[in-house]
């Protein structure tokens, strides 16, 4: 696990640098282009505020329904999630800065904006088991049409194949690649964990199961909108979100793929509530003396 996440994070770290000397351009040309507007603070503040509790909202409706509650259960698994959350949004906001202007801000707005990105994943996570929570949702999306699919060795390589593309590409041309911003780490996640011999949150669609896939598209299309949607109301100014869309559908599946990669970390273990005791053996033995 540890070392697909050091390659996944050097990769996206080391590609577009590589991809935007490799078309000729200067680094000048790339700081040329960076803006100093810094976003709204009490914006991204509210944004935040409002999206724990939206979080913690889907939680609760989550135990009402189901009886079990993902952020007390899975503690610690939320929590290595919310810093995966922190630091994908980071090298997002790391690779935008080769596809678009970048902002620069001080560090009450680095600090709350590292919250808000370790919200996201949490957040999309939550809003996938509300939506899993539905059993008629479940059963609809599991009779869906089944997509074969070639063994993992070709996949892995036609993954890694594009995803390395596509990061190069977003430097390189970055006009005409921006959309890549999303899909190339999306795909590079998928083809390390094909590589590894682990499985993808698409294999499901082998048999024609859409659900985790189509859950957490939804979760990242509700999150992505809903956080945006409070960041312009609080004051905050937004790009067009009608071309995000597709990002945020994209986000899901990522915040889920990269939710499935850190639990392998607990494969294997027993879940246990913090108040859960150990039962006593119920037969009492008795030793001679």
């Amino acid at each position: 696990m540890k070392t697909r996440l050091l390659i996944f994070i050097s990769a996206l770290l080391l590609l577009p640098p590589a991809g935007f000397l490799l078309s000729g351009n200067d680094w000048n040309e790339l700081f040329a282009h960076s803006s100093d507007a810094t976003n709204d603070l009490s914006a991204t503040a509210i944004t935040l505020l409002l999206l724990s509790g939206y979080t913690l909202l889907t939680n609760l409706l989550v135990k009402l329904r189901t009886g079990n509650n993902p952020l007390t259960t899975q503690r610690n698994y939320f929590l290595t999630v919310s810093a995966a959350s922190a630091v994908t949004g980071w090298l997002l906001v790391y690779l935008s800065f080769f596809a678009t202007s970048l902002a620069f801000g001080g560090i009450i707005e680095l600090v709350l904006d590292t919250l808000l990105f370790a919200l996201l994943a949490p957040a999309a996570l939550s809003t996938r088991a509300l939506l899993g929570s539905f059993p008629g949702l479940l059963k609809l999306l599991a009779r869906g049409l089944p997509i074969p699919s070639p063994t993992n060795e070709t996949k892995a390589m036609l993954l890694v194949s594009s995803a390395g593309l596509g990061l190069l590409g977003i430097a390189a041309m970055p006009s005409q690649q921006s959309w890549l911003l999303w899909l190339a780490p999306l795909l590079l996640l998928f083809a390390l964990q094909l590589m590894w011999h682990e499985s993808t949150i698409l294999l499901s669609l082998k048999s024609g199961n859409w659900s985790r896939p189509v859950c957490a598209a939804l979760a990242g299309l509700i999150v992505g909108n809903l956080t945006i949607l409070i960041y312009q109301i609080a004051g905050g100014i937004a790009p067009s979100q009608l071309l995000a869309q597709t990002g945020y559908l994209l986000f899901g599946l990522l915040s889920l793929q990269l939710g499935d990669v850190l639990a392998e970390h607990w494969r294997g273990t027993q879940r246990r509530t913090p108040t859960q005791t150990r039962k006593p053996f119920p037969i009492p033995v008795v030793v001679k003396k």
